[in-house]
């Protein structure tokens, strides 16, 4: 593929930032010969790129199970006596939409090698080892707004952004966080001559944007949370870009956190609704970006502020946005805040408005990267060391243990009164201490089964 060899003179290695070479269908590292698969037409440039993909092929199996699970639970809905007409027909527009949702996902992703074996209850348990908002499906309506309702929102963006940016050639142009890639495929339009690299981590979203800049389309499958009415419960969406994208514009799977560039090899790095998600703290995040832009290279950030860290103190506000740029070797030279429309889907009751802030600043100085305040444990890179014990682990695996002793003493047999009085030597408490235990955990476990899954 013609993307590799460009590839190759951007990228650097994740595990040790050597230089990549182009291989048949692969990117391989000149110094620990890692190799970097081109799966489905992507490239994987992950540290361990088959876990990763092991992964996400967990997840879909997980998302098709849940469909296959929803649509048998609906058929047998159909058979409750005595429902309206109407009610009828809404079930059986929502059991379409699945049984055609499934089957378009699944011809989508079918390269992810999805695991044949594997029940619903293992892949609940099981997790994952990518961050928890990271679900196959998590921002699913923006590949709708991208791709399906029309041009109006991803006008508006396009446009603040373009404000914000100015007339300046974009030159080599990386978007960090593209997903569906909408915005990125704007802009690669609107500054020609640019080459543009869209990595995300998730490779649905990849997958879906490299059918779009093809020119071909997709039939997915829109199930809003507030329904306009009965025939919204469930709507057919076709999915197109306006035109093609023939050259300059490449899709890669990586983690942002560790951008995969080369030091000063791009000359615009972009940051849409990133920053404020990353588990990574937006000071060393900042030092990151700055290695890997050219002399004069440009930082362009959208996006809501609104951090997801632990810690308050990384909770970053606007005014704090702009030290931080300033201390890690940045000249701010525009910022701005816009009220944008925001996934407002044609068939939703649902209406939203985000207040929006950019910023576009160059690199002025060249800055140390700062390490992490709380790196990745050795252990869960080198199989082969030792798992030390710690405190917050013995706590979660009593819990585990006594929700495990709990749970398991319900056979269809026993009564709440039963289960006390049969946990008294177990859990060292009376019966009556225990039912309200017993109350709250059972409680929790009937509710579980209603609660929305992600993928």
């Amino acid at each position: 593929m013609r993307t590799l060899p460009l590839l190759a003179q951007l990228l650097g290695c994740p595990v040790c930032e050597s230089s990549l070479e182009a291989a048949t269908e692969a990117l391989v590292c000149k110094g620990c010969k890692q190799t970097y698969p081109n799966w489905a037409g992507l490239p994987w440039l992950f540290h361990r790129p088959h876990e990763y993909r092991a992964d996400w092929g967990h997840r879909l199996r997980f998302y098709v199970q849940s469909l296959e699970r929803d649509i048998q639970t609906l058929k047998l809905e159909q058979k409750i006596p005595d429902l309206l007409s109407s009610t009828v027909e809404r079930l059986r527009y929502i059991i379409q939409g699945k049984i055609e949702q499934q089957r378009e996902i699944e011809k989508l992703c079918h390269e992810l090698e999805v695991p044949a074996m594997g029940s619903y209850e293992l892949h609940t348990a099981m997790g994952t080892p990518l961050p928890e908002q990271q679900s196959l499906l998590g921002y699913y309506a923006n590949v709708l707004r991208d791709w399906g309702w029309g041009e109006s929102e991803n006008q508006a963006t396009a446009d603040f952004l373009s404000e914000v940016m100015g007339p300046e050639q974009l030159g080599v142009m990386a978007v960090l966080g593209s997903g569906p890639s909408r915005l990125a495929y704007d802009l690669h339009r609107r500054y020609p001559g640019s080459t543009t690299l869209a990595i995300d981590i998730n490779p649905f979203y990849l997958l879906v944007a490299a059918r779009m800049i093809a020119g071909k389309t997709l039939q997915l499958y829109e199930f809003p949370m507030a329904p306009r009415d009965l025939k919204s419960f469930a709507v057919k969406v076709k999915c197109k870009a306006p035109e093609p994208i023939k050259e300059g514009f490449h899709l890669l799977l990586g983690d942002a956190t560790r951008p995969s560039l080369k030091p000063a090899s791009v000359d615009t790095l972009l940051t849409p609704w990133l920053i404020d998600v990353l588990p990574l703290d937006l000071r060393a995040f900042a030092t990151r970006i700055n290695r890997v832009l050219k002399p004069d290279g440009r930082w362009v950030n959208f996006g809501a502020l609104v951090f997801h860290q632990t810690l308050q103190s990384r909770c970053y506000s606007r005014e704090e946005v702009l030290d931080i740029l300033a201390a890690s070797g940045f000249e701010v030279l525009k910022s701005a805040d816009r009220e944008l429309p925001y996934l407002q889907g044609p068939h939703s009751c649902q209406k939203r408005l985000e207040l929006l802030f950019a910023f576009s600043a160059r690199k002025v100085r060249e800055v140390p990267i700062l390490a992490e305040v709380e790196p990745t444990p050795a252990w869960l890179e080198h199989v082969t060391d030792i798992i030390p014990p710690w405190p917050e682990l013995q706590q979660q695996v009593f819990i585990n243990h006594s929700l495990a002793v709990i749970l398991a003493q319900v056979n269809g047999q026993r009564s709440l009164r039963d289960l006390s009085e049969l946990l008294v030597p177990q859990m060292g408490m009376s019966a009556e201490q225990i039912l309200p235990v017993l109350r709250r955990v059972l409680g929790k476990a009937w509710d579980q089964r209603l609660k929305a899954r992600t993928f």
